[in-house]
This record gives structure tokens, C-alpha cells and sequence, in this order.
């Protein structure tokens, strides 16, 4: 080791001593340390101990609750409970003490339970033989654990207090009413009277001598959690979400199956939180402000809950109507409210006219004499398919027309088939002679639309369905299985739908068998009618399988009166020799016509729509040549 060496060494060692000199605290720096690591443990035992007093309060304050630990007893005990309780709830603390328990008013239809904590609803269960799908469980449309109802206020200096935090009395209780009172002091208090009648439960609320204690920010609020009541939980998400009616406006609603808010500018009469077949519904005489906030709410459990609820609605002390019960046309109408049958989703405008007014008296007629639902399904079908036979005649006669005609048309298409304007003149001519109106063919298949979109609504609607047998289906009101998969395909499901799969091939048949007499030639850049008709009855496959059976079962039945009524008409009615002869007679007269026709008339404007069109291709030609001479 050389000198150079030594020294390097020498110097680090001198720079390590002195960097640990310099970072060594002194002894006053190290007895400063220890004394404030010694507060800070007194002020963390402090805490501590304070948040175990608080505890040890809470604990005996929700004790006294529970046990019914009254005050003025003169005890220690009651005296410091009674502190803590004013403290925390102001003039309402002497009401939050008492015992909790059930109060139960029920008859044939349903039960609803109350809590003497809150004073309101905490269950409400369908006692008329509404079962939960593959349960002996009746149906549940409030539920202790899963929904939560109450009026709250704002109190200065104390917080929020609700009726939730008070203890109400029963007062006095028959088969269907139950009168329940919070008292805080005398002449204080919070009277609620529940009159249970069918499936509703009008509640009166009366504020007396608090009513300036109580009007600060008031709101009711009203949360759920719908429990699954079908068998296709999809299928009830889809028809799941809250309704409502706003004063001066059409019933509307939150987007079925997804998660959706509103704010509502206009006072509420009623708002419901609907599930396919059953409803928990609100409102009042005296509607609801503006402000309300409602929103859907997806379940985090998507295998055992359908939809969550929620709504807070500003709350000015009227009366309180719940309605937990079916959707059920007549039921609903009971209650009086406007347009509360519209829960129903029938479908809008003319279609849900057609099954209000239409669907529904057959439906209830054909109930009367058969007590089949699927039968009823069947019957049904055959009254629609014969009432509009006149226009499936109309059409079939309209096509017969256009089927003698196409060799023709085909000959005109062949012959322009690169002047469009051309081969629509000839066309237009064609018809004009003939007398055909290829039109005659589009009005009674859109005559037949309101029914066909009508059924669509109807059916998966109709609570009746609901549980009801036909053959291989247990529930016309959910999708049938004739096999279930040990996986699931996209957009298909785990299950093999029966009904389905007919409705899928008496469709192909019918659409093949419309297509042979299709009496339209192909137009040229029109899609190929071939390949829709075989796409369509497998996409139906796949938009059918999760639908209610009987749908599908009523499509399928309309199929096949479809195929035999084409069959009928085509075997025993229509004679295309005769059309033929009628046709060329039509031809023969056309030319002694002096009165121009609707097809003339058409012509004449296809002609004139062609002149204009070339006079502005001209003057568009002439001004192009007159900017390149300039």
C-alpha cells in the first residue's frame, strides 16, 4: 500500500466521523423527542378512550331503544339517556325511544307489515296466489332487507331526522286500519292512519306542533330492490323499470332494463316501481312538487335481483297511497289515478288503442268459456286471423293481378334495363291499360300492422299468462325449453325454446310460399328477396328464444291459418284464366278511355318530371359552355 493510498483512506475515514457527528442528535434534541412521543401516546389513549365512551353511549342508547326505557323515571340512567337523545334529535329525542316490532294489517289479497320504527311499511307480500317462479315463496313487492321508505326533515343544530329514527305508538288497530302516533311532548306529535283496502294502503300523515320543526328540506323517500319473480330474469329486466305520471303530461318512463335518472320538473301524481307482472306504486291527492329525483339502478347481484329503485320526492304532508299488487288492468283502475293502466306497457299510440279497446273485450270474452290459457291463445288467434280475411283476400287477389302480369313486366325490364326513366314510363303504362294498381297489394299488409305489432305488446303483458301450462311449457309467460344447455351462446341463451323453433319454420314455409307467388319482378339494386326469406325466420330464432312462450305460441298459430288460408284461396277462389281475360278486357277498353286515370295521371307526372329534368340539364350544359368562352 503506498502513501497516496494511506491518505485516500484517511480522508474517508475523517469525512464518515464527521458526517455521523453531525447526524448525531444532542441529549436535550433526543429528552425533546421522547416527551412529545409521550404526548402523542397520552393523546392517542385519549382518543381512544373517548371513542370507547361514545361507544359505550351509543351502545346503551340503542339498548334503551330496544328496550323500551322510558323517561322521567327520575334514574340517573334515564336522565343522561334523555341528554344524549335531545342532543342528537333536538325536541324529537324523547320519541326515538321505545320498543321495536311488527304491526301487521293483511286480508285476501296482501300483507303488509309495520314497524313501529318508522311507522311505514317495512314488507308488503301478495297473499292471492302470486308465486315466486319455482318457489312455494308468495310474491314479495316490499321487502324488510331490501327496501326502505321514510320522511325526513332538517333540523338547525341537530341534522337530518326522519320518521325513521322515531318510535310510533300503535294507538289502536282493526282488520284494516291501523292508527300509529310519535309523541314528543304534549301537544307534539306525528299521527299516521293506514286504511288497507284490496291492494292498496292509504296512508294519512298529520304534523301537530311541530309543523315549523318539520318543514325544513322535507322529502320522502322511497328505495327498492326488485326481488327475481319469473323464470327468465333477462326477460323481467327488460319490462323492469320506474313509471310515472307528471301533471299536464303522458304517462312515461325510465329506459326499461338499464340504469337511468331523471330529475322532474313538473309536480308528480304517481310514481311506480314495476317489474314485469307486479308493481309497488306511490302517489297522492295532492301530487308531489316539482324536483323529484328518480333513478334505475343496476343490482350488483345480477342472478337474484332484478332492478333497483330509487326515488326522493319533495314532501309537503299529504296523504300517502301505496299501491303493492299486480298489473292488472282492472286492479290498477281501482285506485283512480290517470293513465295508471298505462303501467301496462300494451304499446303506444294506435297499437296500445288496439289492445285496450280491440284485444282486450275478445281476450275477456273468450275467458269466459275457456279456461285454457293456451287454448284461449289458439281461439284468439283464429277470431284476429278471420276478421282480417277480407284484407288478406284484397291482398292475395292484388297479387294474383301482378303475377299475370309479369311476364310483361319482366319483358319491359329486359328491354330498358339501362334507362330507368324509361322502363318506369312503360311500367306506368303498363298498369294504366291493364287497370292494376300495384299499390292495391302494400294498403291492407299495412291495414294488418297495428294487429301484428299490437299482439307483439299484448301477450308478454298479460299477467293471465302468468304460470299458466300448454303442453311441453310450464309458464305461457316466460320461454318454454324442450332442452337445456350446459352453455350459453350469445345472444341465444342456455335453452332451446320449442315454441320458438316452430314459429321459426312456419315462417320459412310462409315466407316461401308468399315468394313463389311473389308478383313483383326483381328491380335492379333491390336487396334479393331469397336470401331475406331464409335470414329472417333464423334471426327469429334468436330474437324469440328468451321471449314469453305465449308469443311465440300465438305467432306460430298465425303462421299456419296464414299457409292455409294462402292455400284455400289460391286452390278454390282465384282462377288466374279469369284475371287474365279481365285484364286484356281492361286493355281493350283503355283505349276508348277519355277520362285520364290515376295511372295516367302518374304517367303524365313521370313525363313532366322527365321534361324539367332535361330542360335543367340544358340550361345547366349552356351555362358551362358559356364560362369557358368567357
Amino acid at each position: 500500500m503506498d502513501r497516496n493510498t494511506i491518505t485516500g483512506l484517511l480522508l474517508m475515514m475523517a469525512l464518515l466521523f464527521g458526517y455521523q457527528y453531525y447526524i448525531t442528535p444532542t441529549s436535550e434534541e433526543v429528552a425533546a423527542w421522547e416527551a412529545q412521543q409521550e404526548a402523542e401516546a397520552a393523546s392517542q389513549d385519549s382518543l381512544a378512550q373517548l371513542e370507547q365512551a361514545q361507544a359505550r353511549v351509543e351502545l346503551a342508547t340503542m339498548e334503551a331503544l330496544q328496550n323500551g326505557t322510558t323517561f322521567g323515571d327520575g334514574s340517573a340512567e334515564a336522565e343522561a339517556l334523555t341528554a344524549q337523545l335531545q342532543r342528537r334529535y333536538g325536541i324529537f329525542g324523547t320519541a326515538v325511544a321505545g320498543t321495536d316490532r311488527d304491526v301487521v294489517l293483511e286480508n285476501d289479497r296482501v300483507r303488509v307489515v309495520f314497524n313501529t320504527r318508522g311507522g311505514l311499511p317495512v314488507e308488503a307480500t301478495l297473499n292471492d296466489g302470486y308465486q315466486r317462479y319455482g318457489t312455494d315463496e308468495p310474491v314479495s313487492l316490499w321487502a324488510r332487507d331490501l327496501s326502505k321508505m321514510n320522511v325526513s326533515w332538517d333540523v338547525p343544530g341537530v341534522g337530518r331526522v326522519g320518521f325513521s329514527d322515531l318510535h310510533f305508538q300503535p294507538v289502536s288497530q282493526s282488520n284494516s286500519q291501523l292508527v300509529m302516533a310519535a309523541t314528543m311532548a304534549p301537544g307534539m306529535s306525528i299521527r299516521l292512519v293506514h286504511n288497507l283496502d284490496g291492494y292498496q294502503v292509504k296512508t294519512d300523515v298529520s304534523f301537530t306542533g311541530v309543523e315549523n320543526a318539520t318543514d325544513r328540506n322535507r322529502t320522502f323517500t322511497w328505495n327498492a330492490v326488485g326481488q327475481r319473480n319469473e323464470k327468465g330474469l333477462q326477460w323481467e329486466r327488460q319490462h323492469s323499470a320506474i313509471y310515472y305520471l307528471e301533471l299536464g303530461e303522458e304517462r312515461d318512463y325510465l329506459s326499461d332494463g338499464k340504469e337511468d335518472e331523471e330529475v322532474l320538473e313538473a309536480g308528480l301524481s304517481w310514481l311506480s316501481f314495476k317489474q314485469n307482472y307486479f308493481s309497488a306504486l306511490v302517489s297522492s291527492p295532492q301530487p308531489f312538487a316539482p324536483g323529484a329525483r328518480i333513478a334505475n339502478v343496476l343490482p350488483a347481484d345480477d342472478t337474484t335481483y332484478v332492478m333497483g329503485y330509487e326515488a326522493k320526492l319533495p314532501y309537503g304532508g299529504q296523504p300517502l297511497h301505496f299501491y303493492f299488487g299486480p298489473n292488472d288492468l282492472a286492479e290498477l283502475e281501482v285506485t283512480g289515478l290517470d293513465e295508471v293502466g298505462r303501467i301496462i306497457d300494451y304499446g303506444w299510440w294506435i297499437f296500445g288503442w288496439v289492445n285496450r279497446n280491440i284485444i282486450l273485450p275478445i281476450y275477456g270474452f273468450v275467458a269466459q268459456y275457456v279456461g285454457n290459457l293456451g287454448l284461449i291463445v289458439l281461439i284468439l288467434t283464429l277470431i284476429i286471423k278471420s276478421a282480417l280475411f277480407p284484407i288478406t283476400w284484397k291482398n292475395f287477389m292484388s297479387s294474383a293481378k301482378m303475377r299475370v302480369l309479369r311476364p310483361e313486366l319482366n319483358e319491359i325490364n329486359e328491354r330498358h334495363a339501362e334507362d330507368a326513366m324509361k322502363r318506369q314510363q312503360e311500367t306506368m303504362e303498363l298498369y294504366r291499360r291493364t287497370g292494376v294498381n300495384p299499390m292495391a297489394g302494400c294498403l291492407p299488409a299495412l291495414l294488418q300492422m297495428p294487429i301484428l305489432y299490437a299482439m307483439f305488446r299484448f301477450f308478454p303483458s298479460n299477467i293471465d299468462l302468468r304460470g299458466q301450462s300448454f303442453l311441453w311449457a310450464d309458464d305461457l309467460g316466460a320461454f318454454d325449453s324442450v332442452l337445456d344447455l350446459p352453455f350459453s351462446i350469445p345472444f341465444y341463451g342456455a335453452h332451446v325454446s320449442g315454441f320458438t323453433i316452430l314459429m321459426a319454420a312456419s315462417m320459412l314455409v310462409y315466407m316461401r310460399m308468399t315468394m313463389a307467388n311473389q308478383s313483383m319482378p326483381q328491380q335492379p339494386g333491390m336487396p334479393d328477396m331469397k336470401t331475406i326469406q331464409n335470414i329472417m325466420p333464423f334471426t327469429m330464432l334468436f330474437f324469440f328464444n328468451g321471449f314469453a312462450s305465449g308469443l311465440s305460441l300465438y305467432y306460430f298459430t298465425a303462421n299456419v291459418v296464414s299457409i292455409g288460408q294462402m292455400v284455400t284461396i289460391k286452390r278454390f277462389f282465384i282462377n288466374e284464366d279469369r284475371i287474365r281475360d279481365r285484364i286484356e278486357d281492361n286493355k281493350s277498353k283503355a283505349k276508348d278511355r277519355t277520362k285520364p286515370s290515376f295511372m295516367e295521371r302518374l304517367q303524365e307526372a313521370a313525363k313532366e318530371a322527365e321534361k324539367k329534368q332535361k330542360e335543367q340539364e340544358r340550361k345547366k350544359n349552356e351555362a358551362r359552355s358559356n364560362r369557358k368562352k368567357k
